[in-house]
């Protein structure tokens, strides 16, 4: 039975009607899809990560496109390498808003609301996308629905210092939701009261040797709870940001996160279960789209085209739905290919009264600020934890003057990659 209202069927039996799709075979689908998952388990956390990006730059990035390798080169140039180790002591990062596109509220002659988006040619927004792709292990998934870009750089040098990406909130997250008092919410209805109060500091990624150097992973963290940040959200979607969530890239039991060590600024929530569905290779996931969308169109267009009527997407967490729904399709065992990868939960309170806020029993005028959250403020707590660490470096004499740029990935082989990057 379906679950679109008649509004929702009108539109998608619009799209259905523009559609010419291609026939695509589901045992190939399956044979395909079970090979690629059963490669991935086999790997670790570390390898599985880099793996996917390895696949996703090999995917965009031609090797022989020299005015795009050209302009990744200049991007590689601009990123922050220390003189000295006293430059710990001359840091100060600004943020700069980088948007492709810009949500704007419309309303038609009828009186109904939407929102359209206006694109943004920024080259800044461009810079962004390269140093997502070449800085961190983790494969670019984008961001469906809310999310905002910021760079990080040197006030005065103008040098990239780290990039940053704040976006619409996981629905479900058990310690975040048990430590906020959302149980109830969450058994009820599946999305817990004022979500959009909340957001996912999604990349959070400093440039190198910034991170190793300085704790540029703490930094990022901190300028992701920073007023410029709550204020954009505020002004783009009218929502007062009350706490920001975040989750570590691995979770070892004896693995360092860069979140780790920041008080009352991001707090430690256990892990998450490690239960999202591995993903097989590219190639695979790109047939099983294809075979989703001519066997079960309308649940491709729930999970990949459908937008509310405030242009967010129908479906939260489409993506991993998506693959549920096609394995199960499949007949392929879910419970068989778990990545059991879990991942370090962390949440900022931007107020000392943010959980009853996000509870629904105060409003937002009852707010009070947990703590100063001006960049200046935030560099300084961050200053003093980078200079114990420079200092420790430098007694060890591995104060480092390396970049770590995977622009090399781009054109060889998954085993030189791994041999060359995996660390």
């Amino acid at each position: 039975m379906s679950t679109l209202n008649d509004e929702q069927l009108d539109r998608y039996q619009e799209w259905l009607s523009q559609r010419d799709t291609e026939a695509v075979d589901t045992h190939t689908v399956r044979h395909q899809v079970e090979e690629g998952l059963r490669f991935a388990r086999e790997m670790t956390s570390s390898e599985y990560t880099l793996w996917r990006t390895w696949q996703q730059v090999n995917a965009l990035f031609d090797p022989e496109d020299k005015k795009t390798l050209r302009r990744i080169k200049k991007v590689k140039r601009n990123i922050f390498v220390p003189s000295s180790p006293e430059d710990v002591e001359t840091i100060e990062p600004e943020l700069v808003f980088v948007q492709q596109q810009f949500p704007i509220p419309r309303v038609s002659i009828w009186g109904t609301e939407r929102i359209a988006f206006l694109s943004n040619p920024d080259p800044l927004a461009d810079d962004w996308e390269i140093m997502r792709h070449f800085v961190s292990n983790m494969e670019h998934g984008g961001n469906v629905g809310r999310s905002m870009r910021f760079l990080v750089r040197d006030k005065a040098s103008k040098k990239y210092l780290g990039i940053i990406c704040v976006a619409g909130d996981f629905a479900q997250l058990k310690g975040r939701d048990d430590a906020i008092g959302w149980y109830e919410n969450v058994k009820n209805k599946g999305i817990p009261d004022r979500l959009n109060n909340t957001a996912i500091g999604s990349v959070l990624v400093p440039m190198q040797p910034m991170g190793f150097d300085f704790l540029g992973g703490k930094l990022m963290a901190l300028m992701s709870i920073s007023r410029p940040v709550a204020d954009m959200w505020q002004r783009l979607y009218a929502d007062v940001l009350a706490g920001v969530t975040t989750t570590s890239l691995h979770a070892s039991e004896k693995e360092e996160s860069q979140y780790n060590g920041l008080g009352k600024y991001m707090k430690s929530f256990g892990r998450s279960p490690g239960d999202s569905a591995l993903r097989p290779d590219h190639k695979s996931l790109e047939l099983m789209k294809k075979w989703m969308l001519y066997h079960h169109p309308q649940q491709y267009w729930e999970f990949y085209v459908a937008k509310r009527d405030n242009g967010q997407p129908l479906r939260r967490s489409a993506n991993e739905y998506a693959r549920r729904f096609c394995y199960r399709q499949l007949g392929i065992d879910v419970n068989e290919f778990r990545s059991g990868h879990s991942r370090g939960i962390f949440f900022s309170r931007l107020y000392t009264n943010t959980d009853a806020f996000l509870r629904g029993e105060i409003e937002a005028s009852k707010l009070v600020p947990n703590f100063d959250n001006s960049v200046e403020a935030l560099t300084e707590v961050w200053r003093k934890k980078a200079r114990k660490r420079v200092a420790s470096l430098v007694k060890k004499n591995a104060f480092s003057y390396n970049t770590y740029f995977t622009d090399g990935m781009v054109g060889i082989s998954w085993d030189e990659a791994k041999a060359t990057y995996l660390r």
